[in-house]
């Protein structure tokens, strides 16, 4: 995770904390870029997340992300009927 700092600065404790804040209620996994806005004695945080991709499985085969297929393969999945659970 990047920690971006705009317009001042902030004690390596102090980005740690709000590092900490945030990945109470997202996994530090999925954050690429924190960035904390310093005005004064308030502080804005907001992050970027990675981008995760969709992978799927036809045929019993990991074929990649759904925006990457072909327009036949695309069409095949959207015709495809799920298994009845039963």
């Amino acid at each position: 995770m990047q920690i971006v700092m705009l317009n001042g600065t902030l004690t390596e404790a102090e980005q740690d904390y709000y590092a900490r804040l945030v990945t109470e209620k997202v996994p530090i996994g999925l954050i690429e870029k924190l960035y904390l806005d310093v005005d004064g004695d308030s502080v804005t945080v907001s992050y970027v997340l990675r981008n995760v991709w969709e992978l799927r499985k036809m045929g019993g085969a990991v074929i990649g992300c759904p925006e990457d297929w072909n327009a036949a393969k695309q069409a095949e999945q959207r015709d495809a009927l799920a298994n009845p659970i039963g």
